[in-house]
């Protein structure tokens, strides 16, 4: 790749926080060698990474009404979700009020009635939400090197539980997917009746987590090519990559 052009820096308590233009293509690093996020200037609706990719296949399962999402970065899954889902409501999350500043001016998140960003911290807000007040939680928390310490924590899971409508969807993206033999895998059974991971190629994997055990994989594939015709994507070889976890 090209050498890129740095077209915005600065930096809060936890860093700095670059915006690195190459030809057509944008992205946003936390003061690292990682990409956190990825915009096509040309196809702002496109998922640059496959770990997005593979979070938006939850929507072959539910159509939701109400979405949250913890950890905003570049809004690569916020601009996607909300282009596709015209009858959905987002909650953005997000603990950094200047990445969500370099969001809105530099990678063209939607800004309208149907999204409403929360600056602060994930795990509070989480206790303060209502009981089922959403129908999928996404969960992307990560520094310029390590995923949010919250996602690996058994008081998550249950935080997810009881603020997820009756048959809602946890979705967390790991680079290191837990110890199925840990306490926070058994908490994770305890509370959902369907669990399944998708793994990328690139060293992400995506949990998938639901409230209810009754799941239409069947049908999945039917919304999915309807998603990639709108979206101009490839989801279905990533579908088939989906494995579920017995519980």
């Amino acid at each position: 790749m090209p050498e890129g052009k740095i077209v915005h820096s600065t930096s809060d308590t936890y860093g700095n926080i670059l915006v690195v233009d190459y030809p057509r293509y944008r992205t946003l690093s936390f003061d690292s060698i990682y990409e956190q996020s990825g915009f096509y200037l040309e196809k702002p609706y496109a998922l640059v990474h496959e770990y997005t990719r593979i979070m938006m296949l939850v929507l072959g399962f539910m159509e939701p009404r109400h979405t949250t999402l913890l950890g905003l970065g570049g809004g690569s899954l916020l601009r996607s979700l909300h282009h596709y889902l015209s009858d959905c409501d987002f909650h953005v999350v997000e603990l950094r009020p200047k990445v969500y500043e370099i969001a809105r001016d530099y990678f063209d998140i939607p800004d309208d009635e149907r999204v409403w960003v929360s600056i602060e911290d994930a795990e509070l807000q989480m206790k303060s939400s209502k009981d089922a007040s959403t129908d999928i939680i996404f969960a992307d928390m990560y520094d310029a090197y390590h995923m949010s310490p919250m996602q690996g924590q058994k008081q998550f899971v249950q935080e997810c539980f009881r603020t997820l409508s009756k048959n809602g969807w946890s979705v967390i993206n790991y680079h290191r997917l837990p110890d199925p033999n840990s306490p926070f895998f058994d908490c994770l059974i305890d509370f959902f009746s369907t669990i399944m991971v998708c793994s990328g190629e690139y060293g992400n994997h995506i949990l998938f987590a639901c409230k209810s055990p009754s799941v239409d994989y069947e049908g999945a594939p039917v919304k999915l090519k309807k998603m990639e015709k709108i979206l101009n994507e490839t989801f279905m070889p990533l579908f088939k990559r989906i494995e579920h976890i017995t519980v």
